[in-house]
């Protein structure tokens, strides 16, 4: 009989152990969870650029391009949907929501240039 180990027993690297993060391809409008990287990304199905994103991202349907165009707008001008804040008048700073659509997305980048990528 062979001497069989569990994968448990071997060390993962750093990389591998690290948070997987959204990495999207805008040709094929697809995501995939990768772990973070310096390198390069090459996307799996189309061979287009993967573009590494926040945490917080939420892709949407591939079929779905109006809000593909969004992201795509968004990630152009900087919003990698990082956390973004507002100063309110009271001195507080306060998390903004990101945009649902590409005229409200126009406004955003507008808004928060200063806090673009």
């Amino acid at each position: 009989m062979s001497k069989f180990k569990h994968h448990k027993y071997f060390a993962k690297e750093k990389s591998i152990q690290s948070y997987l993060l959204p990495n999207v391809c805008f040709k094929c409008q697809k995501s995939f969870k990768k772990p973070s990287s310096e390198d390069a990304r090459v996307c799996p199905d189309c061979g287009g650029e993967l573009i590494e994103l926040s945490r917080k991202f939420s892709a949407p349907k591939s079929t779905d391009t109006a809000q593909w165009k969004k992201v795509k707008y968004l990630v152009d001008n900087g919003f990698y949907f990082q956390s973004v804040y507002e100063l309110r008048e009271d001195g507080g700073h306060y998390k903004v929501d990101y945009p649902a659509t590409l005229s409200e997305a126009k406004e955003f980048v507008v808004r928060f240039k200063d806090q673009a990528i």
